[in-house]
């Protein structure tokens, strides 16, 4: 969204099913109702633009793998809370 570009209270209410819109998670009919509100609507339609771009970059990371150094460091800590856990159990 841009400065200049206020959502309205219609707006705000389609925020989650501009999520979900792009997830292919509404029914046919209400993807449409989306739809055609976006095609109408600067704020939406520039909101979904930018959730789209953010979803993308998201989806890169994740295909990338830590450094072993980062994997050892995280490997490491896990195992000392597990086992923090492990004592708090055994404890009466």
């Amino acid at each position: 969204m841009t400065p200049n570009v206020r959502p309205s209270a219609r707006c705000r209410a389609l925020v989650l099913e501009v999520s979900r819109y792009l997830d292919g998670d509404l029914t046919p009919a209400r993807r449409r109702a989306v739809a055609r509100h976006m095609s109408a609507c600067t704020c939406c339609a520039t909101m979904a633009a930018c959730l789209r771009m953010t979803m993308a970059a998201c989806r890169a990371e994740g295909s990338r793998q830590p450094p072993r150094a980062v994997m050892s460091r995280a490997a490491k800590r896990v195992r000392v809370l597990m086992a923090r856990e492990k004592k708090r159990a055994v404890r009466p």
